[in-house]
């Protein structure tokens, strides 16, 4: 008998259990059913979700509440891993549920006196409240403001790409004394004075006109150059960051990125070895695309900057001087290969040059915050060359440094340099350039240096950080010193401080061991001479100000625009005499450093991290067999997270699979249920779901109660079988079916069923074999499509058949499969002639590459160019796909691995051209609108007016009224072939691609009449008929596009010349238009009796109004809420515009329907005044993404006003009795 056998029986008699079975397993079972703890919880599992300190507390009363918890999880553990006898089912069944939100942002009053809020509200008294951003490495606050000051106040900033005033102004308020100046910078980026009234927000450049008496000084901040960032700024003027172009100034919110990296990483650590698998669920395939390039670049640079900490610490001590780059890279790329980080093809020379690559990175890190030198971890410091001595200058009066002081002084100096990127580049054994780091710009450096002409930084500018640490350094030791004499003084000193330099290196053995390495007319740092060690070694310096660590100091922070003190680290000071202690300055040594210890970043550099984070995307934009190939290896563990989008909710066991991360809540409580229940399927393994909860109604909602989302409880599915889109599809396919049953040879690939793509005849053979089979397939058809929608899709009269093959063969507007056709017929002869056309201009490898992308269209299977075509179901339908043609060719992965198709209405702005789309890890750009000889795109002519919420369309632009001077007009195409990349190809990501164009929906009228009206208490519905919407794509500040009328080439401005989507020149015309897309679904117009308040303008007040009333009616239908949308109608007579509430499903769902019901309708009403009472904590003259904001209402984010709405629906209620 064993030892763990007499354990149990011992614990069996004091539980009153007589008999134990043989087995220890159901022998523990036995008992665990015998105790009060495990009964108890076993009990309280049963109901609906509880909190775990609720549970803990009931089962471990005894216990300390500190203790329960963990207590509580070791139970829970136990009787997992244990087994029923007679069910060989696990006693427990558990799955953990964490709920996480976002900020919405941070706001700053400053009367009556200086306070911040998290919400977006009024300050006291009425006060501004001024939006903070903050700067992504100095932490300088500004405040963002519209880009536009219309009535000479600080507005809203637009974040609508459509909006003619798309964009922000980022403000930095000037401490007394401060100037905007700044000597390193280039005068394009040199910001401007101005004043800021602090109750108000008036701003001018001299005080402003509004009479209050506080104001303050602010910088303004020049915009983005580019025309798609025109919502940030290009550079901290605090500390001159510009992040390589990637937004270096930031609101306070959360937004998903990085939030969501850091959660993964921590679960990735915290996993055990076997087990470490984690699957993302994202909405938007989008989303979860970038995430899987942005999760593994983000834990590489990780990875990277632990492993050269771990060799910094291993190696760095057995040197007097610290190591130089090149003792480090051979070191580094041996821990990297040990680390997983390199494939196993992957060569020694391109190993290392990885290594010198993410050594010069960290080196000459953007992220200096972040990075190893930036969280107390490594210093950087100058190993001076035996021919450089100190400047007499720094010992003289009245800097009066001693020796030590004086060399520090110097290294913060040099160091400066470094931080400018002024630095040559020098790596062994293997090549590597600036352009391979992807940094900031190289710089150089000279003394005078004309900043005008862009290619120099000067050395002693009077302004620049230089000379403000040298002001700092001597106005803190001499505080009576005017600031004009520091000024002179510390550019004198840099004068000086250069030329002894300059006469030190002309002593250097070869010009090329200098410290300072002439380039042209100016000089860069020579790398050679730099050394890192564990920064704990020596002294240790903390800012009072900033909190950045130094490991040399004369009192004041070297950092530019700081005007901190150091303080000495207790502890820090390891080659010193135990218990000496020194005064900076009069600055005491900090006690200790708890706070920074605590640092994110530094625990993660000094963890044992798991190695390398293999990260893939499983979105419908891959292919199959890849995403089959993915699965798989995400089930052996060889992918370690899989960021999806909805393909993984149903059917799919993804083996020992612990760990759900939901990116946003789940649109509805079955979604969350399918969506976590693919984790804790094994037994003894608890299943984990963290969700992240984002800025909008939705997820904020589930956050106040996550019980809702857990319980579960939701209402079956209503489907409309009387959807024309999904039944044409399936006749289509039904048709097909019989079709290849008939001549299987025809299914094998696309070229075996069109034969001739010069002149396909796939439609012509179909059609005549339909008429053959006619009576019989309409047998069949019958059994199949409901009886009342017989007659609508020609069953009754034969003209099904046209809807499948198009009259006569030809191409109607509903037969798909002919319109596939001539797409196929087009692209196939534009690659031929291509490859004639190169072969006679003996460009051979354009003609290669057009043979090979021939044979990839030839030979492409049949179900796939099928359902990629929309002719027959597919995962997604119903929609109107159209594809980004990415000219896949056989030996191109890249193009083959991807299928990019969209919905026409979300294609017209995500595969416009010049937008961006990422998919497997690559990013394309939308080059051109394909083009059909045979066919042309539909065009339309519009007119909307913002000013009465009315909008027609037409045919001809003589038939658009004119209702007043506010009225647009303009044209827009139907882009429905699609659209093409150019051939340029896919690049690696860079950043998240800009949301660079909105849509907006219009209601252009019912398709037949309006349904009759029924009158409710204070409103008139119109029951829900078919109606027409128009979604339109005005492109960047609603300026449209330039669409090439003979090749489709798109361009945002107009160019002189342009390319094809093949890369030859054309002569085609450029045409200013829209792109927009008209959709049929299910439409209910709501009339308001009573006006809007006086002073709201109606229009707007509509559009508030009827997004309240999506958000409720989507609670009380419990659908998600983008399943429906709204707009407003109406017209220069009315005072208060219609609102226009529609399906937003191609065809209908029959969901508006639903709210003709009056007690359906009431509890819409109650739902939506809830939605806007004010729980989200915004001003009620603003709204929020917790109340009326989200992402598809962009356009009206700035006119939203939910305090107007909850008194008007107030009123309406109180009709009701």
């Amino acid at each position: 008998m064993t030892g763990d056998t007499v354990d149990l029986r011992q614990v069996a008699r004091a539980l009153g259990v007589i008999e134990l079975p043989q087995s220890p397993a159901v022998a523990a079972a036995t008992i665990l059913l015998h105790d009060k703890r495990s009964v108890e919880l076993l009990h309280l599992m049963t109901g609906s979700p509880k909190h775990v300190t609720e549970i803990a507390e009931r089962v471990f009363p005894e216990l300390a509440a500190e203790e329960r918890v963990s207590a509580l999880s070791r139970l829970v553990a136990l009787l997992m891993s244990v087994s029923n006898e007679q069910s060989g089912a696990p006693l427990l069944s558990a799955r953990y549920h964490l709920f996480l939100r976002s900020l919405e942002g941070a706001f700053v009053s400053y009367l009556p006196q200086k306070k911040v809020y998290l919400d977006r509200i009024l300050g006291e008294h009425g006060a501004c409240a001024f939006e903070v951003a903050l700067c992504r490495e100095c932490g300088q606050h500004y405040f963002v403001g519209s880009r536009n000051t219309e009535g000479g106040k600080l507005g809203q900033a637009c974040r609508d790409p459509g909006d003619d005033s798309f964009g922000a102004r980022f403000y930095r308020p000037l401490e007394d004394g401060e100037s905007e100046q700044d000597d390193e910078a280039d005068p394009a980026l040199a910001p401007r004075r101005a004043k800021l009234c602090l109750e108000c927000g008036s701003i001018s450049d001299a005080d402003p006109m509004c009479g209050h008496k506080h104001s303050i000084p602010v910088s303004v901040e020049p915009p983005s150059d580019d025309d798609e960032r025109a919502d940030e700024t290009r550079r901290c003027s605090a500390c001159g960051y510009s992040a390589s172009g990637r937004d270096p100034i930031r609101e306070v919110i959360y937004g998903s990125d990085g939030p969501h990296a850091v959660i993964a990483t921590v679960l990735y650590q915290r996993l055990p070895q076997p087990r470490r698998k984690v699957l993302a669920f994202a909405d938007g395939r989008q989303e979860a695309a970038f995430f899987a390039w942005y999760l593994e670049e983000s834990y590489r640079d990780v990875l990277s900057r632990n492993l050269i900490n771990k060799v910094v610490r291993e190696w760095a001590p057995r040197t007097s001087s610290g190591l130089s780059l090149a003792e480090l890279a051979p070191r580094l790329c041996e821990a990297m290969g040990a680390a997983g980080v390199f494939p196993e093809a992957t060569g020694e020379l391109e190993r290392l040059q990885q290594a010198w690559r993410a050594l010069y990175r960290e080196f000459l890190t953007d992220e200096v915050r972040i990075s190893l030198e930036g969280v107390g971890l490594v210093r950087w410091e100058v190993q001076w060359p035996s021919w450089v001595t100190l400047p007499s200058e720094l010992k003289a009066p009245p800097w009066s440094l001693t020796a030590g002081e004086a060399w520090d002084v110097l290294g913060v100096l040099l160091d400066s340099m470094r931080a400018q990127k002024a630095i040559e580049v020098h790596s062994s054994g293997v090549a590597i350039g600036w352009r391979d780091l992807g940094l900031q710009k190289q710089n150089t450096v000279r003394m005078k240096g004309p900043v005008s002409q862009g290619r120099y930084l000067s050395w002693d500018g009077q302004r620049g950080r230089r000379a403000s640490f040298l002001v700092k350094l001597l106005t803190s030791r001499n505080p009576g010193i005017s600031a004009e004499t520091a000024e002179h003084d510390a550019v004198e000193l840099l004068r000086a401080v250069w030329e002894h330099l300059r006469r030190c290196d002309d002593n250097a053995p070869r010009a090329i061991d200098s410290i300072l390495l002439r380039v042209g007319d100016g000089y860069r740092l020579n790398p050679d001479w730099w050394r890192v060690r564990a920064a704990d070694v020596g002294c240790y310096y903390i800012c009072d100000v900033c909190g950045r660590p130094h490991h040399a100091s004369v009192g004041v922070c070297p950092r530019h625009g700081c005007p901190g003190r150091l303080r000495e680290v207790a502890g820090s000071q390891q080659q010193r005499t135990p218990g000496a202690t020194r005064s900076i300055m009069g600055v005491p040594p900090a006690p200790q450093l708890e706070e920074f210890e605590d640092n994110h970043y530094r625990q993660l550099y000094r963890q044992q991290l798991p190695g390398m984070l293999r990260v893939e995307e499983h979105t419908a934009q891959l292919e199959k067999e890849l995403a089959r190939e993915y699965q798989r290896d995400f089930r052996v563990g060889k992918i370690h997270l899989l960021s999806c989008s909805t393909t993984f909710e149903l059917g799919v066991d993804l083996g020992d699979l612990d760990v759900i991360f939901l990116r946003n809540v789940p649109p509805e409580a079955f979604n969350y249920a399918q969506r976590v229940g693919r984790a804790g399927r094994r037994s003894g393994y608890p299943g984990f779901a963290v969700t992240y909860c984002r800025q909008n109604p939705h997820d904020l909602y589930h956050f106040a109660a996550p019980e809702r989302m857990l319980a579960g409880n939701a209402q079956p599915p209503v489907l409309g079988l009387g959807n024309e889109k999904i039944i044409s599809r399936h006749i289509a396919a039904v048709a097909l079916s019989a079709f290849f049953q008939a001549y299987p040879a025809r299914f094998e690939s696309v070229a075996a069923f069109f034969r001739d793509l010069r002149d396909p005849s796939g439609v012509a053979d179909l059609s005549r074999f339909l008429a053959e089979e006619h009576t019989r397939l309409e047998a069949t058809l019958r059994a199949i499509v409901p009886a009342d929608m017989a007659r609508q899709v020609g069953l009754h009269d034969g003209t099904w058949v046209n809807r499948v093959v198009g009259q006569a063969g030809g191409a109607t507007e509903d037969s798909v499969l002919a319109k596939a056709e001539l797409e196929l017929k087009s692209d196939y002869r534009a690659v031929i002639q291509l490859e004639e056309r190169a072969r006679e201009a003996r460009d051979y490898e354009k003609a290669r590459w057009a043979q090979r992308r021939a044979k990839t269209i030839a030979e492409e299977d049949t179900v796939s160019f099928l359902g990629r075509k929309a002719v027959i179901p597919k995962y997604g339908f119903p929609v109107d796909v159209v594809e980004l043609d990415t000219q896949r060719v056989r030996q191109g992965k890249e193009e083959m691995d991807v299928s990019l198709e969209r919905d026409l209405r979300t294609a017209i702005s995500e595969y416009a051209p010049t937008s961006r789309v990422i998919a497997n890890k690559r990013e394309w750009q939308s080059y051109a609108l394909k083009r059909i000889p045979e066919r042309e795109w539909p065009v339309s002519y519009y007119a909307r007016c913002t000013r009465h919420g009315r909008f027609e369309r037409s045919q001809s632009q003589e038939d658009l009224r004119q209702c007043c001077d506010r009225m647009v007009r303009g044209k827009y195409i139907d882009p429905i072939f699609g659209f093409i990349v150019g051939q340029e190809g896919p690049r690696e990501p860079k950043r998240r691609p800009s949301k660079v164009f909105s849509t907006r929906p219009c209601f252009a009228g019912f398709k037949e009449r309006e349904g009759e009206e029924i009158t409710l208490p204070g409103l008139t519905l119109s029951a829900a008929s078919p109606g027409y919407l128009v979604v339109i794509c005005e492109g960047r500040r609603g300026r449209g596009f330039y669409i090439c009328k003979s090749c489709g080439a798109g361009f945002r401005t107009i160019v002189r010349e342009h390319q094809n989507p093949y890369g030859e020149r054309c002569r085609g015309t450029l045409v200013p238009t829209a792109l927009g897309h008209e959709f049929l679904t299910d439409v209910l117009r709501v009339h308001f009796s009573q006006p809007s308040e006086q002073g709201v303008d109606p229009v707007w007040f509509g559009y508030s109004l009827a997004y309240a009333l999506v958000e409720g009616a989507a609670a009380v239908l419990e659908v998600p809420s983008t399943d429906l949308s709204a707009t407003v109608q109406g017209d220069e007579h009315s005072s208060m515009p219609a609102i226009i509430l529609y399906d937003d499903v191609p065809g209908g769902a029959g969901l508006v329907a639903r709210l003709e019901e009056k007690s359906t309708m009431l509890a819409c009403l109650v739902s939506a005044r809830d939605r806007v009472a004010g729980r989200c904590g915004c001003s009620p003259d603003t709204s929020c993404y917790g109340c009326l904001r989200s992402y598809r209402n962009q356009f009206a984010h700035e006119h939203l006003q939910r305090g107007p709405v909850v008194r008007y629906l107030d009123a309406v209620l109180s009709l009701w009795g």
